[in-house]
Formats: C-alpha cells, sequence, structure tokens
C-alpha cells in the first residue's frame, strides 16, 4: 500500500529582523528565510511511525515547484521516505488551491490510497489546505487528526482528533486524506524525527525525478473556479494606551480607578 505525504516550503516568521515590507507594505518575500511547514512535519512523522509498524507501506513525499531556499522532498529523504516526486507548477497559477489538484492528479497517478498533510495554519493561502485536496480527489477528509491508533493496510483507519470539547476517535476506511495538527508538547507523539546522519550521506545527492504537467495526463481534472490570493496589506497602526499609576493600598484610588473602567464599558 502507498501513502503519500504533502509537503511545503513556507516563509520563516521566528526571527524576522528589520524592514520585512516593501513600500507597497507587502511583504519582502525574497529576502525571508524559509523552513518546511511545521504542520507537515507532524503529518510526515505520523505517516512514518505507521511504516515502522509495517515495513510493508510505502511512504512518497510530494511537493509542487522549485525549492526557493531549501529543498524539502530531500529532507523528508534524509528522515526515511521511500521515494519523491516534485511536481512542476511552472506556467501554472500559483495558489493553493491548484497545488491541491496537481497533488490529486499526482495521487491518482501514485493509485495512494492515503494523503497525510498538515493543517496549515497560516491564514495567507486560506489555511483549508487538506479540505482543498480532498476536495480535488473527490475523498472523505479526517481534519486536526493527533494520532494514528490503529492502520491495517487496506483496511479501516482509527483516528484520534482534537475537537474544541476534547478528544474523539473516528473510523474512516481509505481513500482518506489526513489533516494533522500541530504538536504543541515535547512529548508530543507528533513530534517530528530529526534528520539522519547516515540517509543525508545517503540522499545528499540523490537525483529527484520532476513530473511536469503534461504527464499527469488524464490523472489531472480541470475544475472551475479559483482559490484566493492576497492583492495588497494594510499595517494596523499601533494604538496608544496612556498608562497611569494606581495605588492599591488606597480604597479611594482603586474605586475611582473602577468607576473610571465602568463609565467606558470596559467592566460591569
Amino acid at each position: 500500500m502507498r501513502v503519500v505525504v504533502w509537503v511545503r516550503e513556507i516563509h520563516d516568521t521566528r526571527d524576522l529582523i528589520g524592514e520585512i515590507l516593501g513600500q507597497n507594505c507587502m511583504p519582502k518575500w525574497d529576502d525571508w528565510d524559509t523552513r518546511i511547514d511545521p504542520e507537515d512535519l507532524n503529518s510526515l512523522e505520523m505517516a512514518l511511525q505507521w511504516k515502522d509498524r509495517d515495513p510493508r507501506l510505502e511512504v512518497t513525499a510530494i511537493s509542487v515547484g522549485e525549492p526557493k531556499k531549501l529543498d524539502v522532498l530531500r529532507e523528508c529523504l534524509y528522515r526515511g521516505v521511500d521515494h519523491v516526486v516534485r511536481l512542476s507548477g511552472e506556467g501554472q497559477p500559483q495558489d493553493l488551491l491548484w497545488e491541491a489538484r496537481l497533488l490529486a492528479g499526482a495521487v491518482r497517478k501514485l493509485d495512494a490510497q492515503v494523503v497525510f498533510t498538515g493543517v496549515q495554519l497560516n491564514e495567507t493561502e486560506c489555511g483549508h489546505k487538506g479540505v482543498f485536496l480532498a476536495h480535488a480527489l473527490g475523498w472523505p477528509v479526517a481534519t486536526y487528526v493527533e494520532a494514528l491508533e490503529q492502520g491495517e493496510l487496506g483496511g479501516a483507519m482509527k483516528l484520534r482528533r482534537a475537537v474544541e470539547q476534547g478528544v474523539e476517535l473516528v473510523e474512516a476506511t481509505p481513500p482518506l486524506v489526513i489533516s494533522v495538527g500541530v504538536a504543541l508538547l515535547k512529548d508530543d507523539p507528533r513530534a517530528p524525527r530529526s534528520a539522519r546522519a547516515k540517509l543525508k550521506l545517503q540522499h545528499k545527492k540523490t537525483q529527484i525525478p520532476q513530473w511536469q504537467i503534461q504527464e499527469l495526463g488524464s490523472f489531472l481534472e480541470q475544475r472551475s473556479g479559483g482559490g484566493a490570493r492576497i492583492l495588497a496589506f494594510r499595517s494596523q497602526p499601533q494604538r496608544d494606551f496612556p498608562a497611569r499609576r494606581v495605588d492599591g493600598s488606597s480604597q479611594a484610588e482603586l474605586k475611582a480607578m473602577v468607576d473610571e473602567l465602568r463609565n467606558q464599558g470596559l467592566v460591569r
């Protein structure tokens, strides 16, 4: 059985310094560093853990477009995937919905039954990565999955999902898109493994296959409509909140503070 992991290279917003916006108030994307989408690393880990339990499973990592500053597919090879494929997005609309359509074509060509991907919390691209892919494939999707409790090749899968009031256990049968949530705790089962030195040496110069859109042929379905894209960005000016020290030991000053806040409608 073959499963696919959709991985993406995203801009790294953790340590932004200097001028990050251009004259048009849009981010200077070319100046930003990049990294693997953290949620994609969690989904990759879930797929690899499944492979650890059943070596018959084949894991293929797929990305769209040429790498900007980091080759996410090579990083996947360093972590133990069996195969990688780069899909060429040259000359095509650069939006998340189109990427999902390309992925859907590649998944059909590979005859994969399960696709793992991150929930993609980055709202600059709609934040519906797994949902877009499931729509393009015509498959069901399980979102905010935090653990694969049980998975039999070709059989039912038991998934643990994080929901607003707690955790729920769901059962689903492939074909299926699994959208994996972010790992927040150090001992979280989704916390990604590190790249292995042996695999780095082995795959440092491994040739990565690249599929052109023409090679997807009939596997690529054309759909009407398009995804959302950012036209402009307007920064929100910082508001000035004047500070005033209140003597906490004075009942009169505390009462005056509460009365003032009540008059402003901030407290009842």
